[in-house]
């Protein structure tokens, strides 16, 4: 039986809590607001650095004032004097790099100015390189907090990498990496928060934040997807009708049959049409993807949401750029590239870090599959089909043949791509259908548009039983009442 309530949900930001899960099973939780040392390099003490003739500074000395783009040494046969020789250059100056290179037949050290965004004036020692932390915010998205760390510490947010995006409207926790970052100066970001609410009599602000801890350094940055789920604390007010009873039914209900693993509102957006706009990158429609980015909406800063309605009322990028606090947001970049090339939309696009576009195009998928699992569950309810796809132990997909016996939660759907099996039954069907419904199909994910606007999609359960579920009905005055616990 289906158990139903009425009842008000997100009343405070904290009646949200989401606390992501690491792969090996443990909550991210904030423990720690310390800053952590960086570690010294295992190797700095290994040799004995060498000491540069006068020959060889005179050389260097000409790519640190421009004289020469790059100088090339003598490589020794021995390993050790190699690396001795590229210690000797990075003592020498922390603006040179130096990297070992084949010419011709011959080995040599070539030695050039680093990029600015290498020039820290930090050694970052091999497996140091990124640093990994939790993030626990209120009220703001991971890319508009990621958007805020990117400003406080002036640098570009694509350093930044997450395993999924979290809630506005909550509280919630999960890690995140950095690279070329210490500890030091994301532990700073701490101080207005902990200054507003040094209080203890007074309630915790939660107007909008974050706070930054549980330091770690390691050699590789996070990818997207790499975590092992979210837990969820959901405080729902002025329920209508609600009893124990009620309760122990509807946590059998979802322990038993689970609940449609669809795709959240956060994959969307704050405005609902990143769908749209992944679709548009897909097929090479720029122009469509710049204007759908560039649409005044509701869930917009007042500043942007002014900005974007001055280019659309002028189509004057500049003016519109004007209006704007921070130009470091999407809104911000896209208008910025117009601004220097007004009608030069792909570009406009590609000014977006990669995994923003990456983003988009997840979204897209994630629509289709949406609606797709809305289809199937309407016409076949929990049945599973001969033809169906469940994930083997190798993490490889195959059909379920007639007669064989799977749970529903074992069933898998296609993310579409151009690198997936489709069910052999009738749920085949509803892919092609849904995406010419919205204006797609099958060849806008491995068009001729370039390697990183093609994507090759993924299986994702249709049915999701959650590991645990508990309840209770605490006793409170008032839908502004803030719980105790």
């Amino acid at each position: 039986a289906v158990v139903s309530t009425q009842s008000t949900g997100k009343n405070h930001v904290e009646d949200f809590l989401v606390t992501e899960r690491s792969n090996g099973g443990q909550d991210v939780i904030l423990t720690s607001l310390d800053a952590i040392e960086l570690p010294k390099d295992k190797d700095e003490t290994s040799y004995n650095t060498i000491r540069l003739n006068e020959e060889e500074k005179g050389k260097l000395d000409d790519v640190l004032s421009n004289k020469q783009p790059e100088v090339d040494f003598p490589a020794s046969l021995n390993k050790d004097e190699r690396t001795s020789f590229h210690k000797a250059v990075s003592a020498y100056s922390d603006k040179l790099s130096s990297q070992t290179v084949t010419v011709g037949d011959n080995s040599v050290v070539r030695v050039k100015l680093k990029e600015q965004r290498e020039r820290t004036g930090i050694k970052f020692p091999k497996g140091a390189r990124n640093i990994h932390f939790t993030l626990l915010k209120w009220n703001t998205t991971t890319s508009e907090a990621i958007l805020k760390l990117s400003q406080l510490l002036k640098v570009k947010p694509k350093n930044f990498s997450y395993g999924g995006l979290k809630d506005k409207r909550g509280v919630t926790s999960q890690r995140v990496s950095c690279r070329f970052m210490t500890a030091r100066r994301l532990a700073g970001l701490n101080k207005s928060f902990l200054e507003k609410n040094s209080d203890k009599t007074q309630p915790l602000s939660y107007d909008r934040g974050f706070l930054l801890g549980d330091f770690s350094y390691a050699e590789n940055e996070m990818k997207l997807g790499d975590i092992g789920g979210n837990s969820f604390s959901i405080t729902l007010r002025d329920c209508q009708q609600t009893s124990e009873d009620n309760l122990d039914k509807l946590k059998s209900t979802l322990l038993d049959k689970g609940f449609i693993n669809y795709f959240g509102l956060q994959r969307f957006g704050n405005c609902g049409n990143t769908h749209t706009v992944g679709k548009a990158i897909l097929q090479q429609d720029y122009a469509s993807a710049v204007r759908t980015i560039l649409t005044p909406s509701t869930g917009q800063k007042p500043d942007v949401k002014a900005a974007v309605e001055q280019y659309n009322a002028t189509e004057d990028p500049a003016e519109a750029l004007k209006l704007m606090k921070y130009k470091n947001c999407i809104e911000g970049l896209v208008l910025s590239s117009l601004a220097r090339d007004s009608r030069n939309f792909k570009q406009a696009i590609k000014t977006l870090h990669y995994k923003q576009q990456t983003l988009y195009t997840h979204a897209f998928q994630s629509y289709v599959w949406n609606r797709v699992v809305s289809r199937r569950v309407q016409q076949f309810g929990s049945a599973v089909l001969p033809g169906d796809l469940v994930m083997t132990s190798e993490g490889t997909v195959r059909e379920l043949r007639e007669g064989e016996v799977a749970g529903v939660e074992e069933v898998v759907m296609p993310l579409p791509g151009y690198d997936i099996v489709l069910p052999s039954n009738d749920c085949k069907q509803f892919y092609s259908e849904v995406l010419a419904e919205v204006g797609g199909s099958f060849e806008d994910f491995c068009g001729p548009g370039g390697k990183e606007f093609n994507t090759s999609g993924a299986y994702r359960n249709i049915i999701f039983k959650p590991l645990s579920f508990e309840t209770k009905i605490p006793r409170w005055f008032g839908i502004r009442t803030r719980m105790k616990s």
